[in-house]
């Protein structure tokens, strides 16, 4: 009885775990920031960065194995492992620009954070909030000026501007300057306004 030989494994084959789990996992991770009320952190740009080199690799190995006439019958049988890729990223592209992404995540935790608010306004004694969370977001902190509730969100901005939301259901809120700068506040649906240190 003789041992078939293994051919070598060809760097033309359909795309396996490693580079369909990679840029599942990084989509992921890149969905789970744009889902993110503002401006995303620093380490966005390396991850989009890896995102692109792995897209790379795909169409090098797809192109690859298109141009050779042995390992174009395997394209066709392994579609659904070659079209993957394409598929992630088009998700990871299209999910942030339909903008209901941050909405959506903010939106099944507003409730919680307008129960503090309302009760932060009426004056309560426990409404006072540190590092916690709220809904489906961590809060650094959150501080009454009149009226108006603001919460800084944790994880959110770039690593040295602060930002978050703000309560204000009388309109545009007031802000106090802050060391000599004003925070930029911008509409963002309901009740609700983003801030951000502008210095």
């Amino acid at each position: 009885m003789t041992l078939k030989e293994r051919s070598p494994r060809s760097s033309t084959g359909a795309p396996g775990l490693p580079l369909v789990g990679s840029l599942a996992v990084i989509g992921l991770l890149l969905l789970y920031q744009a889902s993110f009320p503002g401006i995303g952190p620093l380490w966005v740009l390396p991850a989009l960065l890896v995102f692109f080199v792995l897209g790379v690799v795909w169409f090098v190995r797809l192109a690859a194995a298109l141009f050779n006439p042995a390992s174009r019958p395997g394209v066709g049988r392994n579609l659904l492992r070659w079209a993957a890729p394409p598929l992630i990223g088009i998700l990871v592209l299209t999910l942030p620009a339909v903008g209901e992404l941050k909405k959506s995540r903010f939106a099944l935790s507003a409730e919680s954070f307008q129960t503090v608010a309302r009760s932060a306004v009426a004056g309560s004694a426990d409404w006072k909030m540190g590092t916690g969370t709220l809904g489906l977001f961590d809060v650094s902190w959150a501080a009454r000026h009149g009226n108006t509730v603001r919460f800084a969100l944790a994880g959110g901005g770039d690593d040295i501007h602060q930002q978050g939301v703000i309560w204000s259901p009388h309109g545009e809120p007031p802000l106090p300057e802050e060391g000599g700068y004003e925070p930029d506040v911008e509409h963002y649906y309901g009740p609700w306004y983003l801030w951000r240190e502008n210095f």
